[in-house]
């Protein structure tokens, strides 16, 4: 009876000693990367999600932060902007009393919460395109504004110094909310935008000259790549996340045109780069109670692809998800988990959180 109360005593004890020893591994390590890597958000893991047309709640995402393993990924970013929805409440849009928006105190909460979690809370709101939602809000409280703001009616127009002041508002309420970090980003946008020539100059100086507003209140900017084209003027400060190089195009002739026009990550080798290969890291998360494609996905995640990046084949003219790139420096992948179908099961998201830890 004596050897079987040691054992037990000694048994205990272990358990407890072994989980300190993990908090407190958990918390250096953390530490450690803060101090050297926090700035390179290229060499991390993130977890993007599409709050704009997949409406999670404040409890949500608090939900989803608190399942997070941060030895595993270390920001999470809210896509707060897109074609069905704004997912902000903001004064400059005149949305304030949408419920099924994320508020500044809700925004301050969740990067609180992250904070905790050893998490960066990544806000973005895409522009000047997937605007849509945007634009029917403005028309019906700023319709003038609208007007002098909307190049068509899913894109602001990038071309008018009046459409950066409008974003730059909206983003500094979004700063407000999120900048008790130590190193904080923001995402602007750049997805889809159809601009080439004289207009993709103008797109590069709109990122620009907002990447400039955002350095000068603290945050680091981020723009997805398949808007950029070769010999881009667009600043080295700018951290690009690197989806596909042809974007959502699969017809041969728009490839064969976006080969010749669109940056490689080559051409992008000076700009931080985030690896958001569609292929590897986008996750429909209409397909939340199919377990054979979440073991598919989360296995594939797993393979640590940070070499490879959607490019276009010249020889077949088709997309080519693993095209390796051994001279760009990114240990870091980002995964986004995208949807347009409001209901989904909520169950099931974590249930992928939990698995991709």
């Amino acid at each position: 009876m004596k050897r079987l109360k040691i054992l037990l005593v000694v048994l205990l004890s272990l358990v407890l000693f072994s989980e300190n020893i993990f908090a407190v591994t958990n918390g250096q390590l953390t530490q450690k990367e803060d101090q050297i890597n926090y700035t390179k958000i290229s060499e991390r893991n993130g977890i993007l999600l599409d709050v704009a047309r997949c409406q999670l709640n404040k409890q949500q995402i608090n939900q989803i932060i608190d399942q997070i393993n941060p030895q595993k990924f270390s920001y999470i970013v809210l896509h707060l902007n897109d074609d069905q929805h704004v997912s902000f409440r903001s004064k400059i849009i005149g949305n304030q009393n949408d419920p099924k928006a994320l508020s500044v105190n809700d925004l301050k909460e969740l990067t609180a919460n992250a904070q905790r979690h050893h998490l960066m809370l990544v806000p973005d709101f895409d522009t000047p395109g997937h605007c849509k939602a945007l634009i029917k809000l403005l028309k019906v409280h700023h319709p003038k504004l609208a007007q002098q703001i909307m190049l068509n009616d899913n894109t602001l127009n990038y071309l008018s110094h009046k459409t950066e002041k409008f974003v730059q508002k909206i983003n500094e309420e979004i700063n407000t909310a999120c900048h008790k970090q130590q190193y904080p980003y923001i995402l602007l946008g750049g997805d889809e935008i159809a601009a080439s020539g004289n207009h993709n100059r103008a797109l590069m100086k709109y990122f620009n000259e907002l990447n400039t507003f955002e350095n000068h209140h603290g945050y680091r900017s981020i723009i997805w790549n398949d808007s950029i084209m070769k010999n881009a003027d667009l600043s080295n400060k700018i951290t690009v996340a690197y989806w596909a190089q042809a974007g959502a195009n699969s017809a041969k002739q728009d490839l064969q045109t976006a080969f010749n026009e669109r940056a490689t990550v080559v051409d992008l080798i000076n700009h931080p780069l985030i690896n958001a290969n569609a292929e590897y890291n986008y996750f429909d998360l209409e397909n939340l109670n199919n377990s054979s494609k979440i073991e598919y996905f989360v296995n594939q995640f797993n393979q640590n692809n940070v070499k490879n990046f959607d490019l276009i084949d010249s020889q077949s003219w088709e997309n080519n998800a693993k095209s390796n790139q051994n001279e760009v420096a990114t240990d870091g992948q980002l995964v986004c988990l995208w949807g347009e179908n409001q209901h989904f099961d909520f169950k099931r998201l974590l249930y992928l959180i939990k698995k991709l830890n």
